[in-house]
């Protein structure tokens, strides 16, 4: 079990004894049910019959109720303790926000999704399966033993071949799928993701079909990899299946053998035989509990790598001046390998605007200016102090910026906590969403019930410069300010933002513009 989701031994209790009552009141139905129909083929008195009768169907009310009872137990606790994971992950994930730029969005969305419910699982699929096999098999054996010592041998090597054999070979088939179903995961939610935030620009550029394209292979990829290991899991339900049925002729021949020397009843005989079939429910789904844990396993190795985040050590952060420099020497940037090496001095007030194609790593050095990204060669500085040591001086908006399903106020409020409504009404009409916000049924009150579903592409754009405008960060670092504004708007956009004086907080700032060629 991952170190995100933390489980408890006492929690673990109450499930597996509901889920084992559950069991021993289904292996006792078939007990009570095998001794009253061979006492009622010697056709005794009607009343020797009524406390069997009675039981039998107590039993099979009460099996149906424990089943509720422990199905509601188990999940509460996978429930509780996915929650605690995720909790865990995102305060991991904010302890560490540098090192969560390393994993693509993808990446992130399957572990913080399916890793996490893959593992949380596992207490339902797994341990409280294990743990009800465990104590129903004793039981079985135990009660097996008073009637048959010499059956309940039998009974006993059956049940462990049963709980070992075929989960092994389960667990041996999905390993090799879960690798190739975790990275096509991955590769797919990718895909999607990209097809589904930037549809817009996708279309624009002519991409969209190519996108598309490229999230049907990873599709069908993904859906392939659901059905590897299906030969392995067949053959491990085949081992299951001969593991029961010579285990039930064993204890019938051992039993048959005794019975037949005489001295025994012909219900003790029916018991055993109908005992043993039905000791083997609670084992039977041990191969699938198996597989469930190969999957968690390889899960949880993929959440060790938000669990095993460094904790960013407390840093203390600088002011810097009214007036701040910004200056990169021999600034390297990149992920895993160089894209680009920048050198620039920006005063106070500089207008500076990058233009280059798509995929030219202009977001990334965004983020190594902001400080958010370490350089890979070189460094930034902010009047002589490391970009991500200093104070309020610097405001990356992302091209990708999330908008939030609440009211206008509360999202442009982001930018500038202390802003009046009049602030926020001024910067949107110098955006160019005057008629947008005049429009809504409650103004800056109206709330963006999909967020970024509620705006068209160039609102949302002139929304997140408002966001931008608002703050009071001397140095602005706009990634793609001007994406999905026809030509009209984009000139307005870029004119606005290389006057001499800004709308919103600051009238003076530097502002650094990446966009891409049209």
């Amino acid at each position: 079990m991952n170190s995100l989701v933390k489980l408890r031994f006492r929690e673990l209790i109450p499930a597996v004894v509901a889920g084992s009552v559950t069991m021993i009141a289904s292996i006792t139905l078939t007990v009570v049910s095998a001794w009253l129909i061979t006492k009622a083929w010697e056709m005794p008195p009607v009343m020797d019959l009524t406390v069997a009768v009675t039981a039998v169907r107590a039993l099979g009310i009460s099996r149906a109720v424990f089943r509720y009872i422990e199905r509601i137990i188990s999940h509460d606790l996978a429930l509780k303790a996915a929650s605690r994971a995720r909790s865990s992950a995102y305060q991991r994930l904010a302890s560490s926000p540098n090192s969560t730029l390393t994993m693509r969005r993808g990446e992130l969305l399957s572990r913080l999704g399916a890793d996490i419910d893959s593992v949380s699982d596992v207490i339902v699929r797994a341990i409280i399966p294990a743990g009800v096999a465990l104590l129903t098999g004793l039981c079985a054996v135990i009660f097996t033993a008073i009637l048959s010592p010499t059956t309940a041998l039998v009974l006993a090597v059956g049940l462990i071949a049963a709980a070992i054999i075929p989960p092994l070979l389960a667990a041996r088939g999905i390993k090799v799928a879960e690798a190739r179903r975790a990275e096509s995961s991955e590769a797919y939610l990718s895909s999607l993701d990209l097809v589904l935030s930037n549809q817009a620009a996708l279309r624009v550029r002519g991409e969209m079909p190519d996108a598309l394209s490229k999230a049907n292979a990873a599709a069908r990829s993904y859906s392939s990899s659901l059905e590897a290991g299906a030969k392995d899991t067949a053959i491990s339900a085949a081992s299951s299946l001969w593991i029961h049925g010579f285990t039930v002729i064993g204890v019938l021949m051992v039993a048959g053998s005794l019975y037949a020397d005489g001295g025994h009843s012909p219900q003790w005989f029916a018991v055993l035989v109908l005992l043993a079939l039905s000791a083997f429910e609670a084992v039977s789904v041990l191969p699938n509990a198996a597989i469930a844990r190969t999957r968690a396993a390889d899960a949880s190795r993929r959440l060790s790598e938000i669990s095993d985040l460094p904790e960013a050590a407390p840093v203390e952060l600088t002011a810097v001046s009214n007036e701040p420099v910004l200056r990169a020497e021999n600034l390297s940037y990149g992920w895993d390998s160089d894209l680009g090496t920048c050198d620039l001095e920006l005063p106070f007030g500089a207008r500076h605007e990058i233009i280059a194609p798509s995929g030219s790593g202009k977001t990334t050095l965004l983020l190594t200016l902001a400080g958010l990204l370490e350089p890979r060669n070189g460094c930034v500085l902010i009047d002589d102090k490391r970009s991500d040591r200093v104070k309020n001086a610097v405001l990356f908006s992302p091209e990708d910026a999330h908008i939030f399903a609440t009211t206008v106020r509360d999202n442009l409020a982001l930018g500038a906590p202390n802003a009046t409504d009049e602030d926020m009404l001024s910067i949107l009409v110098d955006v160019g969403l005057a008629e947008w916000v005049e429009g809504l049924p409650d103004g800056l009150g109206t709330v963006l019930d999909s967020g970024a579903g509620s705006l068209s592409g160039g609102q949302r754009r002139r929304l997140l410069l408002a966001r931008a405008l608002l703050s009071d960060a001397p140095i602005l670092l706009l990634d793609e300010p001007t994406e999905h504004l026809d030509a009209s708007g984009s000139s307005e956009i870029l004119s606005m933002l290389a006057s001499d004086e800004l709308p919103g907080e600051r009238a003076q700032r530097t502002v650094v513009i990446v966009r891409h060629l049209r």
